[in-house]
């Protein structure tokens, strides 16, 4: 469109309807008029109704069709009465003056008719541009604005009547992503120019808008105006750079390639590793940061997925700036159109070096772990307890000696189970499904060629992701260890019965005395009860009384020498509910000579109604007589009074303690941690076997052995037995 009509497309002012609705009538009437009386009462010899088509033209301006016509209308009506007054019925060239004045005011009217529905189509084309959201003015040559429409209101802020009539660029104070010039030279050669303009608003607010400009020509193709639309698009590419930010701040390389498999576009993070620009990395050169030897499997994963349109995924070295290798993961997907056509590939590389150290760390963990299990014998297994799953190592396979194929499960395990101990660990297993605790256990297995396997099975309870139950553990084959030690308890056991044959040698006078006494008790009551029956009349009372003495001396020396027996006697260990006061009592009866002769004064602080305990009274008595013997030559060798006392307490509720002090020399510091070493002895003449061994008895009666510094002179030797209803 021309200036011109730009212009005229604009709505009315305020000021131009004022003058449509009271100047512009005035006017005509006033002009139609005075040509009426020039034309009526003047002799001019010229064709003066021809004026009245300015009073057509002026009533286009203020009327609507019909009043055009009905002032044309007028003004014909005028030219023949102005004639008819002035003329009459004469015919020459008045009259050929008035047929020339109606033809042009005939003309004029069609002409303004035509003009005004011209200006009404392009009035409505106007109203048509103020609907539209879109910010549209119009910009003449010198970038003075002649149209402005309500979106460009809306959008900047000035009001059409403050706009028209400036320059557009200082009013806008427009920014240019390039020289004014040279957009101007391309508007001019093409005709068009899209782009982004950062503009002004009326607030002082920058705004971000696409712009499209267009060019309009005259008829003789010179350029007149230009028609610029715009679109805020500030929010969209405020987006547009948080998205960037994103994409250039994610911990990973970001790409998207074109359909034709053309990369278009890297990321920061990309570029920054690689050292590349975006031009080297567009298109195909981004393949110069890939490995050789890896490059040719990416490019074959990649081609074969965009060929068939679905997803890919591969891994790759990429070297970086420092000219340093790492592995990455790379993933591809496709966008679709919604009509399915595949308009572009988005893809990621994720670095993923540390993960593969990890894994080739654990993987050579894991081989390491499977060779340790079979020289070690152990094997690990998982069991989830609601799913009744159970994962087995290869070793667990190995010591169950089952085929790698077979589904471990719960029964397989008691299949091969020995059938003394299968309802051992039937219980267990009902037991550590319900409470959910550790456990661990010792039990056989019997294989079918009847060979017998010992295993320890030690196994934790977990919660998985769904909050299941299950249990991680181990088991390892112990059979070697069982039989080495039960080779070593039975050595233990008849290293022990040397020791107290030793022992009993060793106290050779006290068990004298203890048998003595009861055989010389016999014959004197035995004489007794020969002078009683002899006597005149005889008394059989007494005789009696004398022969009771005589069978309760000899039960006494029958349990004597079955002490003695038991204590020399090589058998098995037979645990039994024990009172501790009676195994210490027995003990001091067969050392009372010893701890006389050495001029020891004995005391004995033994505490009422202990809880009873579960041991084997020879091996208990054992360790107290080595105790007591220890404790007497200890102060032998000492100056100073010679006390050796014992005494027995409840050790808390589940244990009952011996101690057996002495006052003799004590113990060197020095010696302490190495007092109950096989072999380590302070005595001349001494093995360094006996406080080994009673080290072993104690504790595999579940109790401890130690020793303490006396306050005073000497040493405190104690131990621990387990009460009987906490025994092992």
């Amino acid at each position: 469109m021309s200036c011109r009509r730009a212009q005229y497309m604009e709505p009315k002012s305020p000021s131009h309807e004022f003058a449509a609705k009271l100047i512009f009538p005035l006017t005509a009437v006033a002009f139609a008029t005075a040509i009426f009386v020039i034309d009526t009462f003047t002799p001019l010899g010229i064709a003066v109704a021809v004026l009245y088509v300015v009073v057509v033209l002026m009533a286009g301006r203020f009327l609507q069709r019909r009043g055009v016509l009905l002032v044309s209308a007028a003004c014909i009506a005028l030219t023949v009465l102005s004639y008819a007054l002035q003329h009459g019925a004469t015919y020459g060239p008045p009259f050929v003056r008035c047929l020339v004045s109606l033809l042009a005011i005939a003309i004029t009217t069609f002409l303004a008719l035509k003009s005004q529905a011209a200006a009404m189509t392009l009035r409505e084309q106007a109203k048509l541009l103020n609907l539209t959201h879109d910010s549209v003015f119009v910009r003449d040559m010198g970038d003075v604005i002649t149209y402005w429409n309500r979106g460009a209101e809306e959008l900047y802020g000035w009001h059409k009547e403050e706009a028209i009539g400036k320059v557009c660029h200082e009013l806008l104070q427009t920014i240019f992503p390039s020289p004014l010039e040279e957009i101007t030279g391309e508007l001019l050669r093409t005709g068009r120019w899209e782009g982004e303009l950062t503009q002004r608003k009326r607030d002082g607010t920058r705004v971000i808008v696409a712009s499209r400009w267009s060019l309009q020509r005259d008829e003789r193709g010179r350029p007149i105006a230009t028609l610029e639309t715009t679109n805020d698009i500030t929010e969209r590419k405020h987006a547009e750079r948080e998205l960037q930010l994103v994409v250039d701040t994610i911990p990973a390389f970001v790409f998207s390639i074109l359909p034709d498999g053309a990369t278009d576009f890297v990321n920061k993070r990309w570029l920054e590793y690689t050292g590349l620009s975006l031009n080297e990395a567009q298109g195909f050169g981004w393949r110069a940061a890939y490995h050789p030897e890896d490059l040719p499997r990416v490019l074959e994963t990649r081609s074969a997925s965009m060929a068939a349109g679905i997803p890919f995924e591969s891994e790759g070295r990429i070297r970086s700036a420092k000219r340093e290798y790492r592995w990455f993961l790379n993933r591809g997907a496709p966008l679709r159109d919604e009509h399915g056509n595949i308009v572009r590939w988005y893809g990621t590389n994720t670095d993923i070096e540390d993960r593969r150290r990890v894994t080739d760390a654990l993987r050579r963990s894991e081989a390491d772990l499977a060779e340790a299990q079979r020289l070690s014998h152990t094997g690990s297994f998982a069991w989830n307890v609601a799913s009744g799953k159970i994962h087995w190592s290869d070793e667990a396979f190995r010591i169950f000696e089952y085929e790698g194929t077979a589904e471990p499960t719960i029964a397989l395990v008691l299949k091969r189970t020995h059938p003394e101990d299968r309802p051992l660990f039937q219980r267990l297993i009902e037991s550590v499904t319900r409470q959910g605790q550790d456990w661990d256990v010792e039990h056989r297995l019997l294989l079918p060629d009847g060979a017998v396997k010992h295993v320890h099975v030690v196994a934790h309870p977990i919660k998985d992701e769904a909050g299941h139950l299950e249990y991680v553990g181990a088991l390892m084959d112990v059979t070697g260890a069982k039989l080495a030690q039960e080779a070593l308890q039975q050595a233990q056991s008849e290293l022990a019965h040397v020791t107290r044959v030793i022992t009993l040698g060793e106290l050779t006078a006290s068990i004298a005395h203890e048998i003595n006494q009861p055989l010389a008790a016999i014959i004197t009551n035995g004489e007794a009860c020969l002078r009683w029956l002899r006597n005149e009349p005889p008394d059989p009372e007494e005789a009696q009384g004398a022969v009771e003495r005589i069978i309760r001396d000899c039960h006494r020396a029958s349990e004597v020498i079955q002490r003695l027996r038991a204590l020399a006697k090589k058998s098995d260990p037979r645990r039994t509910q024990l009172d501790i006061n009676d195994v210490i009592t027995d003990v001091v009866a067969l050392v009372q000579r010893e701890v006389l002769s050495q001029h020891v004064k004995l005391r004995l602080d033994l505490a009422r109604a202990l809880t009873p305990v579960f041991g084997d009274r020879v091996q208990l008595q054992q360790v107290i007589i080595n105790l007591m013997m220890n404790g007497i030559e200890a102060m032998a060798q000492a100056n100073g009074p010679r006390e050796l006392l014992i005494r027995s307490h409840q050790h808390a509720t589940d244990q009952v303690l011996v101690a057996v002090q002495d006052s003799g020399i004590g113990i060197d510091p020095e010696n302490l941690d190495c007092l109950f070493n096989a072999f380590f002895t302070t005595k001349s003449d001494g093995m360094g076997m006996g406080l080994s061994i009673c080290r072993s008895i104690i504790e595999a009666h579940g109790g401890e052995l130690w020793a303490l510094p006396n306050d005073g002179p000497g040493a405190i030797f104690q131990f621990t037995v387990p009460a009987h209803r906490m025994a092992i």
